[in-house]
């Protein structure tokens, strides 16, 4: 079958416009599918992150480089994509966006290690750069009458924004009945009719003219872009007052501040500015950017919640979203065709926000007995309504207007809009959870549900500054958002139709447990002598000390080994190879995580400098009261030199315990148990299994009663304990039968001092559980 032909109309210098294909709605489902694929892998990876690294045997650092890779190349290249698809075809371009990502999907799948697989993903975020934009502008050229763009807009808002969701579950399915491969293998399955409809259905849309490319423009917004997101990302796994978190960030500022001002004097921009020039546009774009970070705390922390709180399988997870998916395709499809062209965006979209904002709040009511029917469903629609209600309208309103020529970098420019406001959101918001979580513990370490309630308050507080994010959106959009727009100005607009988002929720949402820190990334190469490549370096460790006698591995792609060496006392190492390329460097030393980087050598020589962070530890060992007794459910905290809680655990039914990934160095173990008294001890942990056995003893308690030297009951008498070394351990007054009682005390030697008549002391000794002993204290009349 051949491609629908289509009439094209010149549209003056913007570019061209196209009458409607013959087959629009076919190639709609064809636009849809593919964009599906981009959209199912921000959710679908990450739910079979665990079985990957469990099968390719990569450490937590790994899995956040699974994640990070697709998101530095999907965001820093998105500009350049939409114009790449501007210049060069739309078609073209998103025939060639399929290809790629379903051929990186294909290796990524097929991977037989670590590097194979980041490699795959971030060949996936290139191609998916690509085809993002490229999807929406097609949309944008293949609708062209008002109503029926609205309904396209519509349905294919909804359906992107339901693909997170929609990957929760597949990916769950997947891994659970196949393979973890099948989350990757599964974009080829989608990919084969997607590139047929797209060969069948699509027209092709060409640019009447085709301007050279502004290549300082590309490298400058591609920079700045990857600055700003590995900045973020790198605030995530290591923390705010890391050097590279900043570095990044000015970094990317500065470049994105230079593409800026390169735009308003290049001949053929990148960004056009007139893409931004428009109130509405501004508003859209800034309501995506601040949406797309609230949108966080309901796909990565309810997630949490659901799968670690309450105990759901990933299947169950994914299944407990999709009353959100439907609550959002029902209120897109009436907000774009009956809502916002009958009132306007400037009350319907800050009304869906408001609705966000008032189902994150109920999210934060949660508790550690919340049943889903009455506790998480209700707010789950609420949000699924004002997200269906505010997206799909704010980001058709981000391209209305837009000349037809500039459709694909506007498109690009909201795509990244939202990539920018997912990064900010997973660095802040895990940050500030991962903080919250810490303070909590050790505000509460006598609580045995410690570590749940803990991480009960690191969501809640991510629910409220999400909350706080919808909330600030509901501020912007009413004030920058015009009143009501003319229906048929709208129809006017025939060169700038309204354009429907890539994906309404940021890419890369989800299941992403904090990482302790990430692989540091490759350094720039210099230039030295030429004609001979050295690579060379310093190895140090996580705090910049030199780590000597350090094996560096060379290897080609292949596998084989180029050179070998050991570094320096100073740390300082270099090896020389006849091979050019791209190599891979490997450095390796004893108690100390290893590091694989990819280099690239020529005829110039390389330097690189190493980082090797000290290997996790495990601690282990069995909590007893007495001899032989074990103690089940007793809390184990452990804090380090500076009294930072690092973990904790509860002793299993042998009263065993174990904890993992500590970082070599002196901990001080902190027990309790019911029961018992409380015990510290030191620890120190190496780089291997360290075992602490830890024996409580039996808490005592001492009861008595004050009577008058009469045989009375003395009420309200206070009593004071001290213990051996004169410190009051506490006071107790008496109640109406002259009882007082101390519990949880030491088996030692105590004196008990009775006043409010002449003071009388009683000198005690506990020997273990003494529990209902009576000592009558003598009191004279007043």
């Amino acid at each position: 079958m051949e491609a629908i032909p289509v009439a094209t109309v010149q549209a003056g210098p913007s570019g061209q416009t196209h009458a409607p294909p013959k087959h629009r709605w076919w190639a709609l489902a064809v636009i849809g599918l593919a964009q599906l694929m981009v959209v199912l892998d921000a959710t679908i990876v990450n739910i079979a992150l665990p079985s990957a690294q469990q099968d390719l045997g990569f450490d937590n650092n790994g899995r956040q480089w699974i994640v990070t890779a697709y998101s530095l190349a999907f965001g820093s290249l998105l500009l350049l994509g939409g114009r790449l698809a501007d210049l060069f075809g739309r078609k073209t371009t998103f025939i060639i966006g399929v290809v790629g990502f379903a051929a990186a999907s294909a290796i990524g799948g097929a991977a037989n290690g670590f590097t194979m697989l980041v490699v795959a993903r971030a060949v996936q975020g290139l191609f998916g750069a690509l085809l993002a934009p490229a999807a929406l502008s097609l949309l944008t050229t293949t609708f062209t009458e008002p109503r029926e763009r609205a309904r396209a807009f519509g349905i294919f808002g909804a359906v992107a924004g339901s693909g997170a969701a929609v990957g929760l579950v597949l990916g769950g399915l997947l891994t659970e009945y196949l393979n973890w491969r099948w989350t990757l293998y599964v974009n080829d399955v989608i990919a084969v009719p997607a590139l047929i409809g797209a060969i069948v259905f699509l027209g092709r849309s060409v640019p009447a003219e085709r301007p050279k490319l502004d290549i300082l423009g590309a490298v400058l917004v591609s920079g700045g872009l990857f600055g700003i997101v590995y900045g973020f990302a790198n605030a995530e796994t290591h923390h705010w007052g890391n050097w590279m978190t900043w570095g990044f960030l000015a970094a990317g500022g500065v470049l994105l501040a230079a593409f800026f001002l390169w735009q308003t004097r290049a001949k053929h921009p990148v960004l056009p500015l007139r893409v931004l020039a428009d109130r509405d546009r501004a508003a859209a774009l800034s309501t995506i950017l601040i949406s797309s970070a609230g949108m966080f705390g309901v796909f990565l922390f309810l997630t949490y919640y659901l799968q670690s709180t309450l105990g759901y399988s990933p299947v169950k997870n994914g299944v407990a979203f999709l009353p959100m998916v439907g609550a959002l395709m029902v209120l897109a499809q009436l907000s774009t065709n009956w809502l916002v062209p009958k009132i306007g965006p400037k009350i319907i979209v800050p009304s869906g926000m408001l609705l966000a904002t008032g189902g994150m709040v109920w999210l934060t009511r949660l508790d550690l007995h919340s049943g889903y029917a009455a506790h998480v469903l209700p707010p789950l629609l609420l949000l699924g309504a004002g997200l269906g209600m505010s997206m799909p309208a704010a980001m058709g309103y981000a391209t209305l207007g837009v000349q037809a020529s500039d459709q694909g970098v506007a498109s690009a420019a909201l795509n990244t809009t939202q990539q920018v406001g997912g990064s900010i959101s997973t660095a802040l918001l895990n940050t500030l959870a991962a903080t919250a979580a810490t303070n909590y513990a050790k505000d509460h370490l006598a609580d045995p549900m410690v570590k749940a309630n803990a991480a009960l308050h690191s969501y809640e507080v991510a629910y409220w500054w999400s909350a706080g994010f919808f909330a600030f959106a509901v501020i912007v959009t009413a004030l920058l958002f015009r009143a009501k727009k003319n229906t048929s100005a709208s129809q006017n607009e025939s060169a700038a139709p309204l354009e429907a988002p890539a994906s309404s929720v940021p890419t890369e949402t989800v299941v992403r447990t904090p990482l302790t820190a990430a692989l540091p990334s490759v350094g720039a190469s210099r230039a030295g002598a030429i004609g001979v490549a050295v690579v060379s370096g310093q190895v140090r460790d996580g705090a910049g000390v030199p780590v000597p006698r350090a094996a560096i591995t060379l290897l080609d792609t292949a596998g084989h080994q180029l050179a070998r060496a050991l570094s320096r006392e100073d740390g300082s190492y270099a090896v020389d190879t006849a091979e050019r390329g791209s190599l891979v460097l490997i450095g390796s030393a004893a108690g100390h995580r290893p590091q694989v980087v990819t280099l690239t050598t020529n005829n110039a020589p390389v330097t690189h400098d190493l980082v090797l962070l000290p290997s996790p530890g495990d601690l282990a060992g069995t909590v007893r009261g007495g001899d032989t007794e074990v103690l089940p459910g007793a809390l184990v905290v452990v804090t380090d030199q500076h009294g930072e809680v690092t973990a904790s655990a509860t002793t299993g039914l042998d009263g065993g315990y174990l904890i993992g990934d500590l970082l070599p160095g002196d901990y001080t173990l902190s027990v309790s148990a019911p029961g018992h008294r409380p015990s510290a001890v030191p620890a120190t942990v190496s780089g291997e299994a360290t075992r602490c056995d830890i024996r409580l003893s039996a808490a005592a308690t001492l009861r008595g009663a004050v009577h008058t030297q009469d045989g009375r009951a003395l009420e309200d008498a206070l009593v004071t304990l001290i213990d051996a070394a004169g410190n009051v351990v506490g006071t107790r007054t008496t109640s109406v039968d002259g009882s007082y009682s101390f519990t949880d005390l030491s088996s030692e030697q105590y004196t008990v001092i009775a006043t409010g008549y002449p003071p009388v002391a009683a000198h005690v000794t506990l020997e273990g559980n003494q529990g209902g002993v009576d000592i009558l204290l003598g009191h004279k009349e007043a």
